[in-house]
């Protein structure tokens, strides 16, 4: 597959995922709807799809971003025809769009570490995804009091992380050097979803 069909590719799973995100928000139960407004859900097909077809380095970050940007106007231009309006760029789809260049910057050498046998960094982009969801659900159990009407939906986010790093990792999911990756980021993870809650208190 060439790259350009690479990039149509990544850009209409991106796309389909965006509608199906605005689908979700409205039919979805409680218990599952963080599904459809968690922006951390985008990064599983985006992040997935560049680990997958093991591109180079800037390949690699340009399909996870332009997967996200997918996933960014496809939720909004859908949202527009859904709602009988034009559209237009709002102040949230600018500030995705912003967050879908960092987001896939940063997964997007993720992915590709993760795909490099002889690099230190290996560990950490094959457990930078699946640490994204443990971290956010523990951190959710450690408020668990302002996340009472939605436990399982709690309790799933910790189960997606696991089933990624089992998706991932494959037969090194019991390697001490995956593991312990896995853990302090995760750790990380709860560290940085900790301060940004003090932050939106000041």
């Amino acid at each position: 597959m060439s790259i350009m069909k690479k990039y149509s590719s990544a850009i209409i799973i991106g796309f389909i995922v965006g509608v199906l995100t605005l689908l979700g928000q409205a039919c979805l139960p409680v218990n599952l709807n963080f599904l459809a407004n968690s922006g951390a859900v985008w990064l599983i097909p985006a992040f997935l799809f560049s680990f997958f077809i093991k591109e180079n380095k800037l390949n690699s970050m340009l399909t996870t971003i332009i997967c996200l940007l997918g996933c960014v106007y496809g939720y909004y231009i859908f949202e527009a025809i859904h709602n009988h309006h034009p559209f237009c760029m709002t102040e949230g789809a600018l500030m995705w769009s912003v967050i879908a260049l960092l987001a896939g910057s940063i997964f997007g050498i993720g992915a590709y570490f993760a795909n490099q046998e002889d690099s230190k960094l290996k560990y950490c982009g094959m457990n930078l995804l699946p640490a994204v969801f443990t971290a956010e659900g523990i951190d959710n159990l450690l408020h668990i009091s302002g996340y009472l009407h939605m436990v399982p939906a709690v309790i799933m986010k910790i189960i997606i992380g696991m089933i990624l790093y089992l998706v991932i990792n494959g037969k090194n999911v019991v390697k001490t050097k995956n593991l312990l990756s896995y853990g302090i980021i995760t750790i990380l993870g709860i560290v940085a979803y900790t301060g940004l809650l003090l932050f939106t208190y000041l």
